[in-house]
């Protein structure tokens, strides 16, 4: 069966690809990918795209609705790509991503029978994210911050996003209702012209109580800020509740929610969050470019986890690479002798050493740099007993691994949040580690992302 770009098909949806496609193949064996099907549908699909082996399309007509579907809660789904499986349901979502964790590892990491824990999944489906980055963009001749469609990639608006809280909803409503006002245009990175870029709201301490409220405004190089702060201002006098806003500039084209200078700050340089550990609370003062997990919540469940799987007791050294703002390095500092954080943002190093400050660590040594040229980059760092891992969507260097399998600790957790690279980087350990367990972490739903957490023993 032989099928042509533009072509309508009726297809059986088996299955969900990684991107969040549903997965149907046609008698002839090509695999057609199909976005916005679910497992268990039958849908009419538009071709959009034919290659060698498989072909791409979009869900035309639903003649067969999933068992697994739902009525989506976000009045911007399916136009937004932000959320790609608000329409199926939330324990569905986790079971899927569960088995992506455990396939990636069979299939990528050539590791088979490996115990699943119970999943995590996330405490809130809705209003669960700390920290949103929008984009400015023109519409209709204004500067307007909103997210990505899903299709085309270009800027919506998005006023009642359910995955952010109530509060940076109202924020994001306000600030592009001034928008007009500021009398500056939005950054264009073809051309590089324009002024105004990214509009980052962070609110933190939730799960504490009201929380705290940081704006970030990411704009141009310009001679004149003027609009920034009047921006800011407005803001905080509609939103007392603002504790910090923050404008910063980038000069690069590259289009990054991270600013590259600071040029001003309204009330606090930073906000905090306070997560509830098993028998520990840990503080954490996070600044406008530091990562920070962007589910409190889930984070409590992760950190938690990882707690229980490093156990580190009083005599044990922990070495945290790639620590950010100190996140699973202080989750562990009040169990271990002493911790080791390495991070390349020296942003994020200021902060950790800041964070382990306030909650009374001395046990606690942070080192900015690249982890690429090895380990044994800093001097009198003494082996460790224990690592934990939590490196970007890339997964670990290979140095990294290297170094870790000469230093051989006893026990390595690894947290990833893609399944890919996790089972890419357990293989190459595989020959000096047995991996005890695996666990699901559900920190976005809706969405395809999906954490885990590796308990590795030395053989």
């Amino acid at each position: 069966m032989s099928i042509k770009r533009g072509e309508i098909i009726e297809v059986a949806i088996r299955d969900l690809a990684s991107t969040g496609n549903g997965v149907a193949r046609l008698p002839d064996g090509m695999t057609v990918f199909v976005e916005g099907a679910l497992p268990g549908s039958r849908v009419k699909a538009s071709v959009q795209r034919v290659k060698k082996r498989y072909a791409e399309a979009l869900a035309a007509e639903v003649v067969e609705r999933s068992p697994v579907e739902v009525k989506p809660e976000c009045p911007h789904f399916p136009e937004c790509g932000g959320c790609l499986l608000q329409h199926m349901d939330p324990a569905e979502q986790l079971a899927w991503k569960t088995r992506r964790v455990s396939d990636a590892l069979e299939r990528i990491g050539g590791l088979e029978d490996v115990p699943a824990l119970t999943p995590i999944g996330s405490p809130d489906v809705w209003r669960y994210r700390n920290k949103m980055e929008f984009v400015y963009d023109s519409i209709d001749g204004q500067p307007v911050a909103g997210l990505r469609r899903r299709l085309d990639a270009s800027v919506m608006p998005v006023p009642e996003c359910r995955i952010c809280t109530e509060k940076t909803a109202a924020i994001l409503r306000r600030a592009n209702e001034l928008g007009p006002s500021l009398g500056r245009i939005a950054y264009n990175p073809k051309t590089g012209k324009g002024y105004l870029r990214r509009l980052v709201i962070r609110h933190h301490g939730t799960t504490s109580g009201e929380g705290e409220l940081m704006v970030h405004l990411i704009t141009a190089t310009a001679r004149d800020h003027s609009a920034a702060e009047k921006l800011g201002r407005a803001l905080q006098a509609d939103f007392p509740e603002i504790t910090s806003f923050v404008h910063s500039t980038r000069k690069s084209r590259r289009d990054l929610a991270f600013g590259e200078r600071i040029q001003q700050v309204i009330g606090q340089d930073s906000v905090e969050e306070r997560l509830h550990l098993p028998d520990a609370e840990v503080r954490y003062r996070i600044s406008p470019n530091a990562f920070f997990q962007p589910n409190s919540a889930a984070a409590e469940l992760l950190y938690g986890a990882v707690r229980q799987a490093a156990d580190p007791g009083p005599d044990d050294t922990v070495m945290d690479l790639y620590c950010g703002t100190g996140g699973l390095a202080l989750a562990l500092a009040d169990k271990a002798k002493k911790v080791l954080g390495f991070e390349l943002s020296k942003d994020s190093v200021r902060d950790a050493v800041r964070n382990a400050e306030i909650n009374g660590f001395s046990n606690c040594e942070f080192h900015a740099g690249t982890l690429e040229h090895g380990l044994g980059q800093v001097k009198g760092v003494p082996d460790p007993d224990i690592i934990v891992t939590d490196p970007p969507r890339s997964g670990m260097h290979e140095t990294v691994v290297r170094g870790i399998l000469d230093m051989l600790p006893r026990r390595v957790v690894a947290v990833s949040c893609d399944p890919a690279t996790l089972a890419r980087d357990l293989g190459r350990l595989s020959h000096a580690y047995a991996v005890e367990s695996v666990q699901a972490v559900d920190q976005f739903p809706h969405t395809t992302h999906v954490e885990a957490v590796a308990v590795l023993r030395r053989k």
